[in-house]
C-alpha cells in the first residue's frame, strides 16, 4: 500500500517512520524545494527532531501531485492556516478511491470552518466516508525516537474508515483507538491548544499547582460547552482526544502554545515569539476564530477570550488572571 504525508514538520516525519516501519510505501511532500532537497540529502531535522535520522525508506519530493498519485492513503500534516494556498493546485484530483487522515489542529480563521468541512468543500470526491481524523496526547519527538508508549483516536463519521485507520496505526508502541465523533475529536485539539497557552502563561507567572489544577477544569468545561454547541459528543471530551490531550500540551514545554503562553507571561511580545519559532502554534490563530464563533453563539469561554486579549489586545496577563478571579459569582457548570 502507498501512502504520502503532505508536510515534512516534526509530526509528519513522525508519523511517515511509524508507518514505514510496518513497510508501507511512504513518500513526504515538503512544499519548500530546498528544504526538501536538505532532508533528501541529510536524513534529518535537527530544528524540530534534534537527533532523529529519518529512515532510507523514506522517500520525499517537493511535487504535491506526484506524492498523491497512486497514494491510497493522504495524510495531512499542513498547518491549517495553509491548508487551502496548499491544496488549491490539487483541486481536480479525484479522492474517490482514497482515504484523507488529517493530523492537523484547528479551525480555519478565514471561513470558521473546521478541517473536515475544509476537505468536504473544497473537494466533491472527499466525503465523511473517505475522510478521518488522527489525534491525542502524543508530541511528535517521542513519537519519532519510537521509545515512549503512546495513546491516540481515530475518527471518521464512517466508523468502517475510523477502524480502518486504527489498525494501519496501530503499534506496539502507538495504540489507536476509533470512534466516529470527528467534530469533538476536532474541537478538541483546537481549543485544547488555547488552553495551552493559559498553562504556559500560568506556568511563567510561577502560580503554582491550585491555579493549573483550576485552570485545566475550566478549560475543560470550555472545551465541552464550545463542543456540543458545534455538534459534538460530550464523552469525547473525557477521551484522549480532549482531557487526555490537554493534559499533555498544558503541562510540557515541548508544547509549542505552552512556550507562546510562558514567554508571554515573562513579558515578551507576540511578533517576537512567533517569528522565533521553527513550527507553528496553532492556538494563537484558533484563539481568533474559536472566540469569533463562540460569541456568535453565545457560549460563555472566559479563559478562551482573556488568552485572546493577552495574544491581541495587549492585555497583561498578570491583569488577566486577576479578571478571571473575580468575575461575576456562579454555580459550576
Amino acid at each position: 500500500m502507498k501512502i504520502c504525508v503532505l508536510g515534512a514538520g516534526a509530526w509528519g516525519l513522525a508519523l511517515a517512520d511509524l508507518l514505514n516501519s510496518k513497510n508501507y510505501d511512504l513518500t513526504v511532500w515538503e512544499f519548500e524545494k530546498d528544504i526538501c532537497e536538505q532532508l533528501k540529502k541529510d536524513r534529518e531535522l535537527p530544528s524540530k527532531l534534534p537527533g532523529y535520522r529519518i529512515p532510507a525508506g523514506i522517500k520525499f519530493t517537493n511535487d504535491i501531485t506526484a506524492a498523491i498519485k497512486g497514494s491510497y492513503i493522504i495524510i495531512n500534516a499542513v498547518p491549517t492556516q495553509f491548508i487551502r494556498s496548499y491544496f488549491s493546485s490539487i483541486a481536480g484530483v479525484n479522492f474517490s478511491k482514497k482515504i484523507i487522515v488529517n493530523v492537523s489542529k484547528g479551525i480555519e480563521v478565514v471561513s470558521g470552518k473546521d478541517i473536515r468541512e475544509m476537505f468536504i468543500s473544497e473537494f466533491e470526491t472527499v466525503t465523511d466516508d473517505n475522510f478521518a481524523i488522527l489525534a491525542g496526547p502524543s508530541f511528535a519527538y517521542e513519537v519519532a525516537l519510537n521509545k515512549t508508549p503512546t495513546a491516540v483516536v481515530s475518527a471518521s463519521k464512517n466508523l468502517d474508515t475510523a477502524n480502518f485507520i486504527r489498525d494501519i496505526f496501530t503499534t506496539e508502541r502507538f495504540r489507536v483507538y476509533s470512534n466516529d465523533d470527528v467534530i469533538g475529536v476536532e474541537i478538541g485539539g483546537s481549543v485544547k491548544n488555547i488552553i495551552a497557552i493559559s498553562a504556559g502563561i500560568v506556568d511563567g507567572l510561577g502560580l503554582g499547582s491550585n491555579t493549573k489544577a483550576a485552570l485545566l477544569t475550566r478549560g475543560l468545561s470550555e472545551m465541552t460547552k464550545f463542543g456540543l454547541v458545534m455538534g459534538a459528543k460530550r464523552e469525547t471530551f473525557s477521551g484522549l482526544s480532549g482531557i487526555g490531550d490537554m493534559i499533555l500540551t498544558c503541562n510540557s514545554d515541548l508544547s509549542r502554545n505552552w512556550q507562546v503562553g510562558n514567554r508571554l507571561a515573562k513579558g515578551e511580545k507576540l511578533d517576537e515569539i512567533v517569528k522565533s519559532m521553527n513550527m507553528v502554534a496553532e492556538g494563537v490563530e484558533t484563539a481568533r476564530i474559536v472566540r469569533k464563533i463562540a460569541e456568535e453563539k453565545n457560549v460563555s469561554m472566559p479563559i478562551s477570550f482573556k488568552v485572546y486579549e493577552i495574544l491581541f489586545e495587549n492585555l497583561n496577563p498578570k491583569t488577566g488572571i486577576t479578571e478571571l478571579m473575580t468575575r461575576e459569582k456562579k454555580v459550576e457548570d
